[in-house]
């Protein structure tokens, strides 16, 4: 049994990735409001960026795995 079937890749693109894609986004916020500006802009431009193509990866995959167009 492969670690990347049907129901592994609907957790990670319809739940870790876009929560994590939030924490990091809100974490990069949090961080430029209190000054540190350099680290927050990183964290909202690289990691909310690879938790969100993460997540289109996953549903891309799943997709070509289940044959169904349509995501469900």
């Amino acid at each position: 049994m492969s670690l990347m079937n049907k129901t592994t890749l609907t957790f990670i693109a319809f739940i870790a990735c876009p929560i994590l894609g939030l924490v990091t986004a809100v974490m990069g916020l949090v961080m430029i409001f209190t000054d540190n500006v350099l680290m927050g802009v990183i964290f909202l431009v690289v990691l909310t960026q690879v938790f969100i193509f993460g997540g289109l990866w996953a549903l891309m995959k799943r997709r070509s795995l289940t044959g169904d167009p349509g995501g469900q």
